[in-house]
Parts: structure tokens; C-alpha cells; sequence
């Protein structure tokens, strides 16, 4: 494709035996700005034997054409993207169910932390899912299905299933288990392709770590990306000594990037190119207020930051307790009193309404804490920014219950009013797609012949809203807020209990226990 710069080679000997689509369920900008899609596609076109092609949404050409793709992966980060994927699916007059798919079509797989997580309301739009990281297996999934092509899909999924970490829809009988694989994160995930047309124009974006050990009890990167791995330094360096040859933009990503070992070491690397006279734009994921440095505000100021942002999730230290985000608001004030020292004009925080034991004196708490920021520093730009809890499978607060939309609406008010007060802009999510998001979080396959005419039909908040009530009076639906708003039994059988990690039902149902006991 146009104005793209390759990062890395392929050495291929053998002739094609397969052919690959690396799908993106949202158009080529947002694509080209996707670490784990574009890495997976780099996994896959650096194989001998295989020719790999990136596909999105807004695709007009293709240099395989669809009779002749043998695999079409697919990225899956957020609930939502699957109206993407049966886009790309009828777009290429694929059937949206594998059970509907012959022979001539390709096999369709996913990877991604919604599929990592719950894949149940989607399973059948795909052949085989890989849970977990896709580093682990990748190789031998691929190399099994190039050596077998000649087989059926019935056989090459029977032999997939034999892979830990491969979930295979079809094959899922009574008792029917899947492992969740993580890899060693030896080596680091960086931008592969660099375009000025991504939504991060010309950004080399670099996973310093992955995993995060807080294990705050709504997240769920702490929970299916754990155990916590950090890159090596040597390898951090050598990966931005090799991009800055191409570009100056350069983003660390990670859950909890201050923690690395070596943090320090690596903005003084970056502080040193910049004191050269090596212009470097540095911009780094969300910040821990108790984990950042001087260095890191000394590297990010030099690198031209003028903003950053923190996740402190809870208004209250109560509430942070309650979540297992045991941060004070002195951890807060301090690091924006450092970064006032480092010439940050402005700090954007993120906070979640709607958290288990919440109360609107928590959401006071948020208010006052800014209301002290600004006093103290008058010019100092906030920006707060708020979605609502939504539960997720695999984490503490699976069992927990999510307030009903007229609540949080109000709640979503009182916050804009009360910040208003204090002359600060407070930015609230649609409490209405948080609820879609929650229905398909903790969702099963009942809900896929309904997925899928809510696509038909546009994919529109009203669909997925008047749509429900007819499938729930014609096709024994339960009330959506079964799914989305309940509060879980801890003896419930769960759609995703078939997906094995490393803390079971019965640790999270403790901990969950163990963080509503908090006063």
C-alpha cells in the first residue's frame, strides 16, 4: 500500500500453499494504528509458504481474490467490533455462521481480548478462536494448516482443537475445556508499518510490558493478560534505535509502564537523544500517579508533553479500596505538583461511575480532589473523563451488579453539574452503549441469531434496543438485564467457565467477597 514503511524483512524460500487475509474490523487508519493486529499480520506474512494481505473495512482492492484465501483472521478488541467483522464477511458473500460455510469458503478465525475473555455470543461466526496471546501458538497453527490443506475442515479443525489455547466452536461437547496460553514476552511487540495514514500518524508504538499486577477488580487486562512480563531494556533500545531512523514519533505502550524495572534507564536513553539534538516525540498509555518518576516527567516534558493522563478510576480512597486500586489522593496532588514543576500544563483523569458499594459521596470525593488541584495550581487544565462499570467475565467483578441505565444517567449529570461548579468540563460515556457493552460482555449464544439481525438492521442503538424486546417475546430471549445489570450468583454457571485461567471461579469469587467487605 501506498506510504508505508516495512520495519522488517521476510526471506522466503517456498512457493505460496496459502493464502491469508488479515482482517480489521474497522477502516485502514484506525488498522494501521492496532499493535496486536498489525503484529499477528507480521507474524503471519514472515512465515515461509504463506502470503499474508491486510483487509479492513474500507477496502476497494484486493490483491487475493476471495476465492482463493484459504484463512481470513480476525482482530477482536472491543464488543462492538463484531459488526465490523460481519461487514467484512458479507462483504465478500461469506455466511455469517461456520456452520453455513462449505468447503469453498475460507476458514474464519479470531483472536482478541473480547474472544480471550467471552467468546460465547459470537462463537459461531468463527471456525476456531485463539484465547490468550497469540505469540505462543501462531506458528504451529499456521504451519498445521498449510501442511494439511488438502484436508477438510471437519479434519483441520479437529486437529486445531488438539492445540492449547484453540478453541474450536464446533467441536465443544459436556466437559470441553480450553486453556488460556500466555507467552514469555522475550522479545518486544512493536509497530511492524509505518504510515502517515494511521490514526497515530508515523508512530512507532513499542509494548514495554504486558499484564499488570494491581489487578484492580474490574479490569480485565489484569486478569487475561497476567502474569505480568516486562521487555528486556536491551531490547526496548535496539527497537527505538531502529525506528528513529524512520520517524521521530515514538509511544511506550503497557497497563502499568512506570513499574518496569528499568524505566528509569530507558527515559534517560531517550533524554540523552534528546539533549543531542535529536528531536523525539515521546507520548506514553495512561500514568500510575503512585508509580511515576522524575524521570519519566523529566523524558516526557523534554519529548515536547505538555499533558498527561491518569486512571484514578475512584473518587474516594474508599472506593479505590473497594476496587483494588489502592491509590491516595496524596499519590495525585503529588504527581501533578511534579508535573507543574516540569511545565505539564494539564492532566486528563479517568474515572469509572457505576463501581460496586459507589455512592455519591465517592463521586463528591472525585469533585473535591480536583477542586483542591485547581486551587493549588489555578492554571492547571483537568480534564476528567467518565464511562460506567461495565462487568467483565474473568475478573472479581463478573458476579457484581451494574446499575440500571435511569441511575446512572442521573449520576452521569450530577458529575457535569458538580464540575461545572468548579469551572471544569466533565466528559460522560453513553450510559446506553455502556449497557449494549455489558450485555455482550457477560452474553451467550443465545444472543447471536439477534447479533446478527441487529447488523441487518443498521447495528444502531434503537435496533439493539427495539430488537431485543421482539426476541425476547418471540424467541425465549431473557430480559437483557439478566446479562447486563444483574447481580451473579457465584454458583452460576457461567457461558465462558470452559476457559481455564490461572485464577479459577472460586479465587475470584474470594476476592470479589473479600473487595465488597471493604468499609
Amino acid at each position: 500500500m501506498k506510504n508505508e514503511i516495512y520495519l522488517y524483512t521476510t526471506q522466503k524460500t517456498e512457493q505460496t500453499k496459502l493464502n491469508v487475509w488479515c482482517a480489521f474490523p474497522a477502516v485502514y487508519n484506525f488498522g494501521m494504528s492496532a499493535l496486536g493486529y498489525l503484529s499477528v499480520f507480521q507474524h503471519i506474512d514472515m512465515m515461509d509458504g504463506i502470503f499474508a494481505e491486510r483487509i479492513f473495512t474500507d477496502t476497494e482492492k484486493t490483491y487475493i481474490q476471495i476465492k482463493d484465501v484459504d484463512i481470513i483472521t480476525f482482530s477482536f478488541s472491543f464488543e462492538l467490533d463484531y459488526l465490523g467483522i460481519l461487514k467484512i464477511l458479507e462483504k465478500y458473500n461469506i455466511p455469517f455462521l461456520a456452520k453455513d460455510r462449505g468447503e469453498e469458503t475460507p476458514i474464519i478465525y479470531a483472536g482478541g481480548p473480547v474472544v480471550s475473555a467471552n467468546p460465547e455470543p459470537f462463537a459461531e461466526f468463527f471456525d476456531f478462536i485463539m484465547i490468550g496471546d497469540a505469540e505462543p501458538h501462531i506458528k504451529e497453527v499456521f504451519e498445521l494448516l498449510k501442511n494439511n490443506k488438502t484436508k477438510s475442515k471437519k479434519e483441520k479443525l479437529l486437529l486445531l482443537s488438539q492445540i492449547e489455547g484453540i478453541y474450536v466452536p464446533s467441536v465443544k461437547k459436556e466437559g470441553y475445556t480450553v486453556k488460556k496460553v500466555s507467552s514469555s514476552l522475550n522479545y518486544c511487540i512493536s509497530t511492524p508499518i509505518l504510515t502517515e495514514n494511521s490514526f497515530f500518524s508515523n508512530t512507532f508504538i513499542i509494548e514495554v510490558e504486558r499484564g499488570c499486577p494491581q489487578q484492580c477488580g474490574f479490569c480485565l487486562t489484569s486478569y487475561i493478560n497476567n502474569p505480568v512480563r516486562f521487555c528486556s531494556y536491551e531490547e526496548i533500545i535496539n527497537k527505538i534505535e531502529n525506528a528513529l531512523k524512520y520517524t521521530n514519533k515514538i509511544a511506550l505502550l503497557g497497563a502499568l509502564i512506570c513499574a518496569h524495572p528499568k524505566i528509569d534507564d530507558i527515559c534517560q536513553y531517550i533524554i540523552d537523544k534528546v539533549d543531542s539534538g535529536i528531536d523525539i516525540e515521546l507520548t506514553v498509555s495512561s500514568l500510575r500517579a503512585d508509580y511515576v518518576s522524575d524521570k519519566t516527567l523529566e523524558m516526557l516534558h523534554k519529548c515536547g508533553q505538555k499533558s498527561a493522563t491518569i486512571a484514578v478510576e475512584a473518587g474516594s480512597e474508599r472506593l479505590r479500596q473497594v476496587i483494588n486500586k489502592n491509590l491516595k489522593d496524596s499519590d495525585i496532588i503529588n504527581v501533578v505538583d511534579k508535573m507543574v514543576q516540569y511545565g505539564f500544563t494539564g492532566l486528563k483523569l479517568y474515572g469509572i461511575i457505576g463501581l460496586p458499594t459507589e455512592t455519591y459521596e465517592d463521586i463528591d470525593s472525585f469533585v473535591e480532589l480536583c477542586k483542591k488541584i485547581k486551587n493549588k495550581h489555578k492554571s492547571f487544565i483537568l480534564t476528567p473523563s467518565f464511562s460506567t462499570f461495565v462487568p467483565k467475565a474473568h475478573t472479581p467483578f463478573q458476579f457484581a451488579q451494574r446499575e440500571d441505565t435511569k441511575t446512572l444517567e442521573k449520576k452521569n449529570l450530577y458529575i457535569q453539574k458538580q464540575f461545572a461548579k468548579i469551572g471544569i468540563k466533565a466528559r460522560t460515556s453513553s450510559v446506553k452503549w455502556d449497557y449494549i457493552q455489558a450485555l455482550l460482555s457477560r452474553g451467550s449464544r443465545q444472543l447471536t441469531p439477534y447479533l446478527i439481525d441487529v447488523y441487518k438492521q443498521g447495528g444502531n442503538l434503537g435496533t439493539f434496543k427495539q430488537l431485543y424486546k421482539e426476541y425476547k417475546n418471540t424467541c425465549r430471549l431473557p430480559d437483557s438485564d439478566e446479562f447486563a445489570i444483574k447481580n451473579q450468583a457465584c454458583d452460576k454457571e457461567f457461558p465462558w467457565d470452559f476457559i481455564k485461567y490461572p485464577k479459577d471461579k472460586l479465587k475470584l469469587k474470594s476476592e470479589y467477597e473479600r473487595l465488597l467487605a471493604i468499609k
